[in-house]
């Protein structure tokens, strides 16, 4: 106690002295004679109540101090991911889950192990797999939920759900099968917070046998071998023989065919692989699946199939190119064709010499064609029917004059282009658009340009190349993958050595490069292209790209320029129908159930610029049959690219189609397909992590236990805690039991003397 008015002891002394004497000397005057028993009490009564009111003019004050210390915190996590449904434990003498053990350690009514707990701390119920979830308070038991287990990411999150707060620590219930990323230890013990890991789980890895690891290339072509490598492991069947079965869906319920099988010894020490050889024999997506039977004592079944999705494309194209002379333009694109494993070739080059020339000479038999290697073909010479030209994807004409090809070569060649679909490009020299080129032939109506009756003019001289905007994006002349490395290639090429101008671009024709000679005069077309008919052809109205082979001198250690800009013009090229203006990708073909598949969305408009302001729309049809719908958004690096994403959430095929337009203009659809199969990362590792329970308890101060233990955990974890004090005051003046004290001390005075008669 203490007083808000702190006065000196001799005064409060002095005060009641002198209250006390005026008292006794009135009363010791009165004139009526009462007795000294009743004088005294008068007295008595009348200086009590005085003392009272002297006591309250001091505002005395009643200090108390509270403890408030709040109680201690204790999560609980308790691990549910597919792991924990591993049956390798004993419950009641029978074989159980590992959820079994965790369900009865805190919910059966006969185990004290969470009632203990709630006698020292108030303790808060957590699930995790990938993240916690704190469940209700009237929880029931546990079921599986979560393909993946991320004990650090939940620890911390409960952690953070309790900061500030008093927390004696975080109880784990886990098989320790930490697999959603490296464990980061230094994070959790920067939480300073003790963590009692309780294992359950047979620390001792299970009999098991697995699917590990397919390796085959997504994309492959029609009528090529393709190898497919199917690695087996097993733990615990050493020695014996099981069938490995690759097999292939036939339709959309899954109906499966076997496509070939083999047979394999075991090996507990290492992985046996076992190679199968694919020939598809038709293009588009198909799905195999490689599995092996189920053994006996098996963990579990689920491993034992993995799938996955082969994309079939055309075979290798065909390509057939004539020059008219031996020249260097005709070496360098000879040779990137030859090397693209991607493309078949045939090579045909005509002498310069005329038929008198060559009389006497082994050409004459060639019909002045120079001896190449044998072709794909058995070619020699420049077909001269359509039935030989067919099957060719893209022809290439060099630097050949206009009897180079009689008239029915000339009309097969341009019924291959405008009826067929096919294309052809024009690697122009000075011959072939000059005054006895290809202006007097049947084929100067299927080039991009018109040409004059002389011919162009040629200039030797050295320039380079600068891209028009359809060509910054289009897929000819894209030689990077950013726009800005893709202008610093072209603006770090080596130059052209002759160019051929004086051409009229045909009505339709899109410029991809230019020269430009000086600010006076318009730019020069060197590479363009226009559709003919059902095809395309293409022209290069220069010499000297051969000079391109030797290297863009900026990206010296990762060049492919000149090879990369034939494969990506003879791919183009050979694309039939008309151009994709929308194109959707996925960043993989084949993902795990839980998966964030990602889009990419590329739009165009009809020169092959990127539209920025399109509308995207992505239909997605999932497994159940159920569509539904996402729009795409930029993804705010421009070219025309569109992103978006969805969860993989079920097992099964996942069929993707993006459509888009801009305004009215509707701009087309495109469409791929993407598998997600079940998530087995659970399964890698199935024993109990007995050594990073172990680690985790040990570094931060905590307890690690066998749940066999569990119930020794309540007496381990220590409840040291701060204790908080409040202190709380209370004013005795300022209540009412003064006032009727007062009252009732001078009231009692009052009637004593009425009853005496001195009042």
């Amino acid at each position: 106690m203490r007083f808000t008015y702190f006065w000196p002891w001799w005064a409060v002394i002095l005060g009641l002295a002198i209250m006390a004497g005026v008292t006794v000397y009135a009363y010791l005057c009165l004139k009526r004679v009462i007795s000294w028993r009743l004088k005294s009490l008068l007295i008595a009564l009348r200086i009590l109540a005085f003392s009272v009111l002297l006591f309250c003019l001091l505002e005395p004050v009643f200090v108390e101090e509270i403890d408030v210390t709040p109680p201690m915190h204790l999560p609980i996590l308790a691990d549910t991911s597919r792991s924990m449904e591993l049956q390798d434990v004993e419950f009641n003498g029978e074989s159980a889950t590992r959820i079994t053990l965790a369900n009865h350690l805190l919910f059966d009514a006969s185990n004290r192990f969470l009632s203990s707990l709630n006698e020292r701390f108030e303790t808060h119920l957590y699930r995790f797999g990938e993240q916690s979830q704190q469940i209700s308070e009237q929880p029931s038991p546990l079921d599986i939920e979560g393909s993946l287990t991320d004990i650090a990411a939940s620890i911390q999150a409960a952690a953070r759900e309790w900061r500030g707060q008093q927390t004696a620590g975080i109880v784990l219930i886990t098989d320790g099968a930490h697999n959603a990323s490296t464990f980061p230890l230094d994070d959790v013990l920067q939480l300073q917070i003790p963590i009692y890991s309780i294992g359950i789980g047979n620390p001792e890895p299970p009999k098991d046998l697995k699917i590990a690891k397919i390796e085959v290339n997504p994309v492959v072509h029609v009528e090529h071998e393709v190898p497919v490598y199917v690695s087996v492991q097993s733990n615990g069947y050493s020695g014996d023989q099981v069938r490995v079965a690759l097999r292939r869906a036939e339709n959309s319920e899954n109906e499966e065919s076997v496509v070939d099988a083999t047979s394999v010894v075991l090996s507990d020490d290492a992985a046996r692989v076992v190679e199968f050889n694919l020939t598809p024999k038709s293009e588009g997506s198909f799905k195999y699946t490689a599995s092996v039977p189920t053994l006996n004592g098996e963990v579990s079944s689920d491993n034992n199939r993995k799938t996955f999705l082969l994309k079939v494309v055309k075979t290798k194209l065909h390509v057939l190119y004539i020059d008219g002379r031996p020249r260097w333009d005709y070496v360098f694109l000879k040779r990137a064709l030859e090397r693209d494993p991607n493309i078949e070739s045939t090579c045909l080059i005509l002498s310069g010499k005329s038929s008198y020339q060559l009389r006497d000479t082994l050409l004459n038999a060639a019909n002045g064609y120079y001896p190449q290697n044998t072709n794909h073909f058995g070619l020699r010479r420049f077909p001269d029917s359509l039935r030989e030209l067919m099957v060719y994807d893209v022809l290439i004409v060099g630097d050949i004059i206009s009897s180079t090809l009689n008239a029915i070569q000339q009309a097969a060649v341009v019924e291959f282009v405008e009826k067929h679909g096919k294309s052809v490009v024009f690697l122009g020299g000075k011959r072939s658009l000059g005054i006895n080129g290809l202006v007097k032939t049947r084929l100067a109506g299927i080039l991009p340009v018109v040409l004059p009756p002389n011919g162009l003019i040629a200039k030797n001289e050295d320039f380079t190349l600068e891209l028009t905007p359809s060509g910054l994006y289009h897929p000819i002349t894209r030689l990077a993958n950013t726009t800005a490395n893709n202008e610093a290639i072209w603006r770090d090429l080596p130059p052209l050595s002759r160019w051929l101008g004086g051409a009229e671009l045909r009505g339709g024709a899109t410029e991809l490069s230019v020269y430009h000679r000086d600010a006076l005069t318009s730019p020069i077309p060197i590479i363009m292209f226009q559709r003919s008919g059902l095809g395309k052809s293409l022209l290069i109205a220069a010499e000297g790209v051969w000079n391109w082979g030797f290297g863009v001198w900026s990206f010296k250690n990762e060049d492919d320029a000149y090879p990369r800009f034939w494969a990506q013009t003879i791919r183009w090229l050979a694309t039939s129908g008309e151009e994709n203006q929308i194109s959707v990708t996925t960043n993989l073909t084949t993902y795990s159930v839980g998966d964030i598949v990602g889009i990419t969305v590329f739009a165009y408009d009809e020169s092959y610029q990127p539209l920025n302001d399109a509308v995207i729309e992505i239909d997605v049809l999932p497994p159940s049959n159920q569509p539904f719908q996402i729009r795409a958004s930029a993804n705010g690096a421009g070219a025309g690219a569109y992103t978006a994403q969805f969860r993989a959430d079920s097992h099964g095929n996942y069929s993707i189609k993006a459509s888009g337009r801009q305004g009215e203009v509707v701009l087309g659809e495109d469409s791929t397909e993407v598998f997600a199969q079940l998530q087995l990362a659970e399964l890698e590792n199935p024993q109990l992590n007995e050594s990073l329970l172990k680690q985790l308890a040990a570094k931060t101060g905590g307890a690690y236990l066998p749940v066999a233990d569990a119930s020794a955990l309540p007496e381990k974890i220590s409840a040291i805690q701060q204790p908080v004090m409040v202190t709380e005051e209370r004013e005795l003046w300022d209540t009412a039991l003064v006032l009727i004290s007062v009252v009732a001390l001078l009231g009692m005075e009052w009637l004593l003397r009425k009853r005496k008669g001195l009042v």
